[in-house]
């Protein structure tokens, strides 16, 4: 059985098929104007032919996407400037929190956290739910996003392995997860958002 499908449609011949394997894909279209495209099953590729073999806008369907963001608090942590760790809390607009909320000496020339020298990026991250947490329940926004899984489906939720772990990473953890459970107790909701569309991202690692 195939891993993979491979619809084309030859332009000039208005033909479409969908093949098993890519070299007789290449083989078909060789030489000929031709979309094409791979999917994991025979049911997307029929699909895709029969909604004529567009190629998906993947810039519109972003655009589209961060149309239909909610309002809440957003976070996010990154490492790519070169400075070590850094911790951004936004609005849903990109605009940063911490200003706002943070003693001027703790919020860095880019209006970000910089976590203590050492921090891993999940450390980072769950600095960032921390400070979500407080500035939510300070602004009575009850709906917090951010894009790290682990943080937010199991290190806030009290699960984690303790043998992996530093003291300090754990010792965050519990904070965190009792916080979660204050602010989820108020009604308030913790969800994932995808990197590519969430207002506080750093953009590191794109």
């Amino acid at each position: 059985m195939s891993n993979k499908y491979y619809a084309y449609i030859l332009e000039n011949e208005n033909t479409t098929e969908i093949v098993t394997t890519w070299e007789l894909c290449k083989n078909r279209i060789a030489g000929k104007k031709a979309r094409y495209k791979s999917f994991k099953t025979e049911k997307e590729a029929k699909e895709w032919l029969n909604n004529g073999g567009i190629y998906e806008d993947k810039v519109a369907k972003k655009k589209l996407m961060k149309l239909n963001l909610q309002e809440g608090i957003y976070f996010d942590a990154g490492t790519g400037r070169g400075i070590g760790v850094e911790v951004r809390v936004t609005d849903i607009t990109g605009k940063s929190l911490l200003p706002e909320f943070m003693p001027p000496h703790l919020v860095n020339p880019h209006e970000n956290y910089s976590a203590p020298t050492g921090s891993t990026n999940n450390y980072g991250e769950l600095i960032g739910l921390y400070l979500a947490i407080d500035i939510s329940l300070k602004k009575n926004i009850y709906k917090i996003f951010g894009d790290s899984n682990l943080v937010i489906q199991y290190w806030s939720k009290g699960l984690f392995n303790k043998n992996n772990l530093n003291e300090k990473t754990i010792s965050l953890i519990e904070k965190v997860s009792e916080k979660r459970k204050i602010f989820e107790k108020l009604g308030g909701s913790i969800e994932h958002v995808s990197g590519d569309i969430n207002p506080a991202d750093l953009g590191f690692h794109k």
